[in-house]
Parts: structure tokens; C-alpha cells; sequence
């Protein structure tokens, strides 16, 4: 993993000058710096490239000895803005695969170079007129099956248009975000392919994740950075502005989460002539302990991988029908991180499953959290799944709508198809702020949301969880093949985003427990109500096991299965402290003594 920072004004200063500054990169530890190399700046005409301000940048670099990040970017030249209208016009897309194709050619034998990254924005992209129709044709048989799902009137496919999103409504709106998803996703994966045609040094996406507000401590980071991660492309965590959380801890929340790089603030700006008020730079002190862990042990971690059986799911159609619905809060999304962050806290480990991908094999449970809208094909791998002994805990009005947003009677949904158990027709104001959940000898009080769709129970086949009145559920429970669907309608993950639950969390933990996965670590001792957070990868055999203590924190223990290490020392590879592993009723334990920094990381 590298440690990035940027230098965002080089062409303003002198040869000397640039070679001084990155002089004072290199003296402050940083493993690379990053530039731009634009396309407006950089094509003069027609598949003609100025390439000196790239060629010297890298020459200084060299000078200096350190890594460089070209950041390639894609603007339109000022000559071809009249000619240039969309990246979905094949010429246009073509000039930018030629320019990308040139700077990765002209670079990828340096010594000087760590990687490559795209910078390509969505919002850039909005999509043309013939792409959408493109989009379009490949998904639906016909023009019969198009205007029938998406409530439209189309007579030939050159009627469609991207600007009629706004005539049809939610369904043509849906659909259009889907579309740009997809888009986008393609077009990023043109500019890899293009990238790894020439060279294998590529990072194809950067993931841009500020500290403020979103991660103000390391439950945030944790549980943001294994977001990112499960995304399945290469990323890079963007570390600005500084606030809350320390710098090493944050840099090694990322190490442990995957990163390929760790970029932190640009420092090194021209001054302004004046500033109202003075606000002087806060320079980021380099943590040696963190400098030496990253240099003897950058890629230790590569071939580890979160060993988890529980599972996330997350809808981008319920994310498109959120914002085609131009509602103030993706209620899917706040409940996705709420889980999240639940889960991190209790130290289990999950893997995230997006629509339209097959779940990973060995979950034992899947956590569906407000997915309003669901295709047929990812409800049948849900119910499959169920089939075969898994749980599916399903939060707050799971299947109300298909794929491309079109609202279902209660009776078409799909646990109401495969299970006969249909929601009441219409939305309710829950009076009371919390609701009674007991889990075997187990009593709940959670949090529930201002409205809900409470179920319509059916004798024989339903367990009444916790019960609205005689005629109607809060939570039911029905089993299905060789496992159980819980079906919840309360939103109990409404409120944990912003204030942690300590209830929510003890209730994930007996969730977990119920269906057999267990924590691979458990934390026996801390005073008070400081709990570590806990992040363990491993493969056949190597483990390592992350433990982030709170300040507070004075001492801890740790309980693992019987075998789980082999030897009986083991090194923090941070601190450089050794631990005992001792042998204690059938299981391994560890005594912990935090160290100054409160974080520890043991590896075999």
C-alpha cells in the first residue's frame, strides 16, 4: 500500500522550484506523488500530444527518487468542444482510448511510475440518446415488453429518448439510472482494458472517501473501507481533510480493508496572497511504526480474505428507484451502512452481495436491509438460497417493486409467491418508538421506524415473532425448504447510523448465533464499554487478526477455537510486542496489553 500525496500546481513553478518540492515529498515519507495528465491540456490537434510537462515531471521525479501517480483525466480539448458533444459518440470514445493508449505507451516503462489512475465521473457521463436505445434493446424482446414494463408508448426504437425520463415517470427514471450505471461501468472497463492491453500497472477506479463527516472514527473507516473493498476493483482511499480518527490508525483501517494506496492531502499549493482568516496547512507527521510496518509488510496482506458466512445485500435498483422517486434520504443506502457498521462492531465478518451477481458460497446468513425493489432473477437466488438452509432476514418492505421500479400488489411480491405470507395493503404509523424482540431466552428492545407494512400471519406455516394486534405481525417467521425467511417490518437500522446501539449490536450477535456463525474471535475482557474493533483475513495457512483498541482501553482478552494459532508467541508486527498464546477449557486465549498507539497486529 502506498502512502500518496499530490502536487497540484507543478506547472506553475520553475524546473528548480518543482524539484525542490518534490524533494520535500520524498523527505516526508511519502512513497509517490501524484499528478494530472489531462486530455485538454495535452492533445493540441487531432491525435497530436505535448508530452514535455509529462516527460519532465517524471525526470524530476527520477531526480529526487521517488514513485509517480499519473491521475489521467479525459476533458475535452478546446478545439474539438463543437465536434466533441458526448463519450458515446463512437469518434469521441475512440480519441479517448487513443489518448489513454498514447500516455500508458509513452510511461509504462519508467522506473519512476507506481500505477496508473483514471479519473472518470458519472456525472460526466449522462448517456446519449442512441446508447440508451442500445441499453434498451439488449434487455427487452420487444417494443411490446419494453412499453409494458416501463408504462411507455413507443412505436419504433427511434422515439426513445434519454430526455423522456421526465414525461414518463418513476419507471422510465429507474431505468435510465440503471443505465448510466451501466454506462459508466462500461466505459470504465474500456479504459482498463485499454490501460492492461499495454501495461499491467493499472488501478481502475479510485474510491474518494473524505474523514469529514463520514469517518469520524474507526467503526466509520472499517466499515467504509470493506465497502469500498467488496466492490471488486482496485481502489485507493482519499485521506482529506484531516479530523477525527489518528492518521496511522485510519492508513492502517485501509491496509487491513485492501487499498492499493492511501492519498492524503495536497499541502503542497501555491500560497494565496491573502488569507481570511489565517489558516495555516496541518503538515501530516509521518508515524515511523507506520512507515516500517508498510515498507517490511506492503503486500502481506494481498493474498488474505475476509472469511465470513454472513452476507450484506446491497440494490443498486433500490438505490435507482430512490433517486428516480428525488427523495431527500436513500433510506436502502442508510440502512446498508447501519448493518454495516453493526456488524463491524460485533466483530463478525460479512461479505457484500450486489443484484445481479451470485451469492459467495458457505453464507449461512443474508441480510436483505430496506431492498424495495428487486429483480425476479435476484429473488429467485435469494429463495434459492433459502432452499438450500440458509436464513434471509428481510428489514422494512423488502420486494415492494420489480427491477425497473413498477409497484407490486402485496400478493406479487416474491416471499408472498413462494411463501403465501402477503404484508397488509397499506403503510402504518407505528405509535410506539420500540419494538419487543425476543430471541430465545434473549429480550430485545429495538428501534423501529415512524411507518411500516406489518404481515398478514397464516396459520400452519408462520411463527409469530412479535405481534402487531390479533391479526397482524410485526415479525413473522416462515420456514422455507431447509432454512427460514425472517420477515421484519420494522426498520430497527433506521436510527444506528447516527448514534451507535448497543442493542442492535447485541442483536446482530444472537442473529448470527442463531444460524450458526460465530465470530472467529471473541472479545472476553475490556473495562467498561470499550470494545475493540476486530478485522481477521486469512487462506489455508496464514491469519492475521487487526485489533483496534479505544483510548480508554487498559486491557483485553481474546478467545479463539482450540488450533486457531499454532504457536504459542506471537509478534505484534506493529508495536513490535509479543503475546502468549495460552490454552484454557477446550479454546486458545490471548491477554492483551495495549500498547501506546492502541492497535495491534498479529500474523501466522
Amino acid at each position: 500500500m502506498f502512502r500518496i500525496t499530490a502536487f497540484s500546481d507543478y506547472r506553475e513553478y520553475s524546473p528548480a522550484a518543482r524539484r525542490r518540492i518534490l524533494a520535500r515529498i520524498k523527505a516526508d515519507s511519502y512513497d509517490a506523488v501524484r499528478f494530472r495528465i489531462d486530455r485538454a491540456m495535452t492533445e493540441v490537434a487531432l491525435r497530436r500530444y505535448d508530452d514535455s510537462f509529462m516527460d519532465s515531471f517524471f525526470d524530476d521525479a527520477a531526480a529526487v527518487g521517488i514513485k509517480v501517480v499519473p491521475s489521467v483525466s479525459f476533458h475535452t480539448p478546446p478545439w474539438a468542444r463543437e465536434a466533441e458533444l458526448s463519450f458515446d459518440e463512437p469518434e469521441t470514445w475512440r480519441s479517448v482510448q487513443l489518448f489513454l493508449a498514447h500516455v500508458v505507451s509513452r510511461l509504462w516503462r519508467r522506473k519512476e511510475l507506481a500505477f496508473f489512475r483514471i479519473l472518470f465521473k458519472p456525472e460526466k457521463n449522462p448517456g446519449s440518446d442512441p446508447a440508451f436505445r442500445s441499453y434498451l434493446a439488449g434487455k427487452y424482446r420487444s417494443m411490446e415488453d419494453l412499453n409494458r414494463a416501463l408504462g411507455t408508448c413507443y412505436r419504433v426504437p427511434e422515439d426513445i429518448s434519454v430526455k423522456d425520463a421526465v414525461l414518463y415517470g418513476v419507471r422510465m427514471k429507474t431505468e435510465l439510472r440503471l443505465f448510466q450505471h451501466w454506462n459508466y461501468e462500461r466505459k470504465l472497463a474500456d479504459l482498463g482494458n485499454t490501460i492492461g492491453g499495454i501495461s499491467f500497472q493499472a488501478l481502475e477506479h479510485t474510491v474518494f472517501v473524505s474523514r469529514k463527516p463520514e469517518l469520524p472514527d474507526t467503526l466509520s473507516a472499517l466499515t467504509l473501507l470493506h465497502e469500498a473493498a467488496e466492490s471488486g476493483k482496485a481502489y485507493q482511499i482519499h485521506l482529506n481533510p484531516v479530523s477525527g480518527t489518528a492518521d496511522a490508525e485510519l492508513a492502517l483501517c485501509a491496509y487491513a480493508a485492501g487499498a492499493s494506496a492511501v492519498e492524503y492531502g495536497d499541502h503542497y499549493k501555491i500560497p494565496a496572497p491573502v488569507q481570511l482568516p489565517p489558516a495555516p496547512v496541518r503538515r501530516i507527521a509521518a508515524d515511523k511504526d507506520l512507515l516500517l510496518f508498510l515498507e517490511k509488510y506492503r503486500t502481506l496482506r494481498d493474498e488474505l480474505a475476509v472469511p465470513a458466512e454472513t452476507g450484506l445485500y446491497r440494490s443498486l435498483h433500490t438505490q435507482s428507484l430512490y433517486k428516480a422517486f428525488e427523495l431527500p434520504k436513500d433510506l436502502h443506502k442508510r440502512s446498508f451502512r447501519s448493518w454495516g457498521r453493526a456488524l463491524t462492531a460485533s466483530s463478525i465478518p460479512y461479505r457484500i452481495v450486489c443484484d445481479g451477481r451470485e451469492l459467495p458460497p458457505g453464507l449461512k446468513l443474508m441480510i436483505l436491509p430496506a431492498a424495495a425493489a428487486l429483480e425476479e432473477p435476484d429473488a429467485e437466488r435469494l429463495l434459492d438460497f433459502v432452499l438450500n438452509g440458509g436464513t434471509l432476514f428481510c428489514e422494512g418492505g423488502c420486494g415492494h417493486y420489480n427491477g425497473t421500479g413498477a409497484y407490486l400488489e402485496p400478493e406479487r411480491r416474491f416471499i408472498a409467491e413462494a411463501t403465501g405470507v402477503t404484508e397488509h395493503p397499506e403503510r402504518i404509523r407505528y405509535a410506539n418508538k420500540r419494538v419487543k424482540y425476543g430471541f430465545g431466552r434473549e429480550t430485545f428492545f429495538l428501534n423501529a421506524g415512524e411507518f411500516l407494512t406489518p404481515y398478514l400471519p397464516v396459520k400452519k406455516f408462520t411463527e409469530t415473532v412479535a405481534p402487531l394486534n390479533s391479526g397482524l405481525d410485526l415479525i413473522s417467521q416462515v420456514k422455507y425448504g431447509r432454512g427460514r425467511i425472517i420477515l421484519c417490518a420494522p426498520y430497527f437500522s433506521a436510527l444506528y447510523q447516527e448514534k451507535r446501539n448497543a442493542e442492535l449490536e447485541n442483536f446482530v450477535q444472537h442473529l448470527c448465533f442463531s444460524v450458526g456463525v460465530k465470530p472467529p474471535v471473541r472479545i472476553l475482557k475490556t473495562p467498561g464499554n470499550a470494545v475493540p474493533f476486530l478485522r481477521l483475513l486469512k487462506d489455508g495457512g496464514h491469519r492475521m487478526l487487526f485489533v483496534f483498541l479505544p483510548s480508554m482501553t487498559s486491557r483485553c482478552e481474546l478467545e479463539f477455537p482450540s488450533g486457531f494459532w499454532e504457536k504459542r508467541t506471537l509478534t505484534d508486527l506493529y508495536g513490535g510486542g509479543r503475546l502468549r498464546v495460552t490454552q484454557s477449557g477446550g479454546a486458545q486465549r490471548v491477554k492483551l496489553k495495549p500498547p501506546h498507539k492502541k492497535i495491534i497486529v498479529l500474523y501466522e
